[in-house]
């Protein structure tokens, strides 16, 4: 529950204090390494308990609603493809679920108004998904640079633990998976 709780926190912290404009939100890769690693009640928790953590620091507004069901559209695309950790399976995950993800938000600006002013009408809803791709772009290159950053320091805190802590991965703790 410990690494759940850090990666919830570590997400909702990291997305909050990174700008919007920017397309930096590393709640994404959070979500595909924590599908990689932990179990699908734990991936709510990281998706939900980061985007809350995210919203309590930037301020709640309407928007909140349409960020956490665009980051439930994440997580049910993360479970249909079932992201496992290796290269093909994340960047299938990411390729799929950022345009969901990004589609929910366009769509919910378009109906809330809350960015673009844009009317409700076809051609309003047409100027905020165009208006919006520069973001997903760089989003999207983002993201995949946060995944693989997550997927290292997991890597790596991992590999500190076996030199640091050999008796971790034996023993009992060694039969359960507690990451």
């Amino acid at each position: 529950m410990k690494v759940v709780l850090l990666f919830t926190v570590m997400a909702g912290i990291l997305t909050a204090a990174l700008q919007h404009p920017v397309g930096l939100a590393p709640i994404l890769a959070a979500l595909l390494c924590a599908a990689c690693f932990l179990r699908k009640r734990d991936i709510v928790i990281v998706g939900l308990g980061a985007m809350l953590i995210h919203e309590a620091m930037v301020g709640f507004s309407l928007f909140t609603i349409v960020r956490l069901v665009a980051i439930l559209g994440v997580i049910g695309v993360i479970w249909a493809i079932r992201v496992r950790p290796v290269w093909p399976s994340l960047l299938l995950g990411l390729f799929l679920a950022a345009p969901v993800y990004h589609l929910a938000l366009a769509t919910g600006d378009w109906a809330t108004q809350f960015c673009t002013k844009a009317p409700h009408t076809a051609a309003g809803f047409a100027a905020t998904l165009m208006g919006s791709l520069p973001y997903i772009q760089r989003s999207v290159v983002n993201e995949a640079f946060f995944t693989a950053a997550f997927l290292g320091l997991y890597a790596l805190s991992g590999s500190a633990i076996r030199l640091w802590w050999p008796s971790a991965f034996s023993g009992r703790l060694g039969t359960q998976n507690n990451f």
